[in-house]
C-alpha cells in the first residue's frame, strides 16, 4: 500500500499497516522473520491486547487460542503462526467485538476505556467502525451493500483502488468473498465477509513486505 501512495494514508490505510508493523514486531524473534511462535505470541498477547488477556479464567487460553488456528492454512500444526494465521485469529476477535457493538444500545457503543488502548487495540477498534460507518446506509446495519462497499473502497483504500487497471476489480473483489460466510450470495457483505477480503490485501502487502526484506 505505502510503496504507491501518492496522498496521505486513511485512518483505514494506516490501521492495516499498524497491524502488519505490530505483527513483525513480535515475530522472528528466535527464528523465521515470518512467523510468530507461542513465546512471541504470547507476548504479543500480554502487550498489545492485555485487556483481553487479563479478563481470562483459563490460564491456558492463549495456548488454546494459538492451537485453534495452528496449521489451518498451511497444513502444519508446528506451533509457529505465519501471517494469515495470526490475522484468522485477529479477525476472529474482531468479529465478536463487531456483534457485540451491533447489540448494544445506541448510548453505549462508545464506552469510555478503563485504560488507554494499545496501538494494537485502536487498530482493531478502527477498522471496525470504519465498516460500522459505511454499512447499512440503505438497508441492513450489519451489512455492506456494493454501492456503501465501492465508496469504502474509493474513499478508505483508494490508492490501491486508483492503482487497478480493472475497471470492475471492486465488483470482482466483492464477489470474491460474497456468500463464503452466510452462504447467501446476495450483493451485501458481513463483517465476517468484510473481514475476509480486507484480510486478504493485509497479507499481499505482508508478502511484499518479506520478498523485500529478504533482498535488502
Amino acid at each position: 500500500m505505502a510503496q504507491s501512495r501518492q496522498c496521505p494514508p486513511t485512518e483505514m490505510e494506516r490501521s492495516m499497516e499498524k497491524i502488519i508493523t505490530i505483527f513483525q514486531r513480535y515475530s522472528g524473534k528466535e527464528g523465521n522473520q515470518a512467523t510468530m511462535n507461542f513465546k512471541e505470541f504470547e507476548n504479543f498477547m500480554k502487550t498489545e491486547l492485555c485487556s483481553f488477556t487479563k479478563n481470562q479464567k483459563d490460564p491456558n487460553v492463549l495456548q488454546k487460542m494459538m492451537n485453534s488456528v495452528d496449521g489451518g492454512i498451511d497444513g502444519k500444526r508446528d506451533q509457529q503462526l505465519d501471517f494469515q494465521e495470526f490475522l484468522n485469529l485477529i479477525g476472529g476477535m474482531m468479529v465478536a467485538c463487531n456483534d457485540a457493538l451491533a447489540k448494544c444500545p445506541p448510548t453505549q457503543k462508545n464506552p469510555v476505556p478503563t485504560s488507554p488502548p494499545t496501538e494494537m487495540e485502536s487498530a482493531m477498534e478502527s477498522i471496525i467502525r470504519c465498516f460500522q460507518h459505511y454499512a447499512g446506509k440503505k438497508g441492513d446495519m450489519n451489512q455492506m451493500n456494493y454501492m456503501e462497499f465501492e465508496a469504502f473502497m474509493k474513499t478508505e483504500l483508494k490508492s490501491f483502488t486508483h492503482n487497478q487497471k480493472d475497471p470492475n476489480i471492486v465488483r470482482k473483489m466483492m464477489e470474491s468473498v460474497d456468500g463464503t460466510v452466510d452462504g447467501k450470495q446476495d450483493r451485501q457483505l458481513n463483517f465476517q465477509e468484510f473481514m475476509n477480503m480486507i484480510g486478504g490485501i493485509m497479507v499481499g502487502c505482508h508478502a511484499a513486505l518479506m520478498k523485500h526484506l529478504k533482498r535488502v
